[in-house]
C-alpha cells in the first residue's frame, strides 16, 4: 500500500465518492479497500474462533479478499456503497467458507474429532456449515458509516479485549460461553470485558464520537 493510500482518512470519506474515483484509479482504489479492512477482519473473526486460529488466521483471509477484490473490482458495475459492500460481503463469505472447509478436512485427514461448535450453548461456529447464510450482526453492520469507524476503533485494541466485546456486544453470547472460548474463567472473561470496554470509550473520546 502507498504513502498516499494509508494516508487517506477512512473516517470521513464520502464512499461512493471514492467508488467512482476507484474506478479509474488504482491508488483510491486501495483506499477503498481499506475503508472496509476493520469490519471485514472483524466478520472472519466472528467465524474463525480463538481456538481455530492458529491454523486459520482472520488477517489471511481479509487479504485474500482484498486481493481478489482488486483483481474483480473492473467487473464490478454498481455505484452505491450498499452495492459495494454486499458484493465484497459475498467475496468474503466464500474465501470464509474456503478456508473453514480446508481446515476442517485437514483435521479430518488427521482423525481429529472435534465438538460441532466452541462451546455449549449459543452455536458460534459449526464444522459442517462454516458461514451460516443467515446475516450476522456483523455482516448487517457492515453498511454503516459508524459500524466501519466501530470496526476500526476495535481493531486497535488487544485481540483479548476485541473478542470479549465482539462475542458479547456483537454476537450477544453469555459471559460463561466468551469465558469458554477465550479459555478463562468466567471472573477473567469479565475483567477483560470491562477493560476492553474502558479502552473503547478512551478511544471514541480521542476519535470524537463522546
Amino acid at each position: 500500500m502507498t504513502d498516499a493510500t494509508r494516508h487517506v482518512d477512512t473516517d470521513r470519506i464520502d464512499g461512493e465518492l471514492l467508488i467512482e474515483q476507484a474506478k479509474h484509479d488504482g491508488q483510491r482504489l486501495g483506499a477503498l479497500l481499506d475503508y472496509y479492512r476493520p469490519f471485514l477482519l472483524i466478520m472472519a473473526e466472528s467465524e474463525i474462533g480463538p481456538p481455530w486460529r492458529a491454523k486459520c488466521d482472520p488477517e489471511d483471509v481479509v487479504q485474500q479478499t482484498l486481493g481478489d477484490a482488486t483483481i474483480a473490482f473492473p467487473q464490478f458495475a454498481g455505484t452505491s456503497e450498499a452495492e459495494f459492500a454486499a458484493w465484497l460481503r459475498r467475496m468474503h463469505e466464500n474465501n470464509l467458507k474456503d478456508a473453514l472447509r480446508k481446515l476442517f478436512a485437514q483435521r479430518r485427514d488427521a482423525r481429529q474429532e472435534q465438538p460441532l461448535f466452541h462451546s455449549q450453548g449459543s452455536p458460534s461456529f459449526c464444522w459442517y456449515e462454516p458461514v451460516a447464510e443467515q446475516t450476522t450482526p456483523s455482516q448487517r453492520l457492515i453498511g454503516g458509516e459508524n459500524a466501519r469507524r466501530l470496526a476500526r476503533l476495535l481493531q486497535e485494541l488487544k485481540p483479548e479485549w476485541r473478542d470479549a466485546i465482539r462475542m458479547r456486544h456483537l454476537e450477544s453470547r453469555p459471559v460463561q460461553e466468551i469465558a469458554d472460548e477465550l479459555d478463562c474463567s468466567v471472573l477473567a472473561a469479565a475483567g477483560l470485558l470491562k477493560r476492553g470496554l474502558q479502552a473503547l470509550r478512551r478511544k471514541m473520546h480521542e476519535d470524537s464520537w463522546l
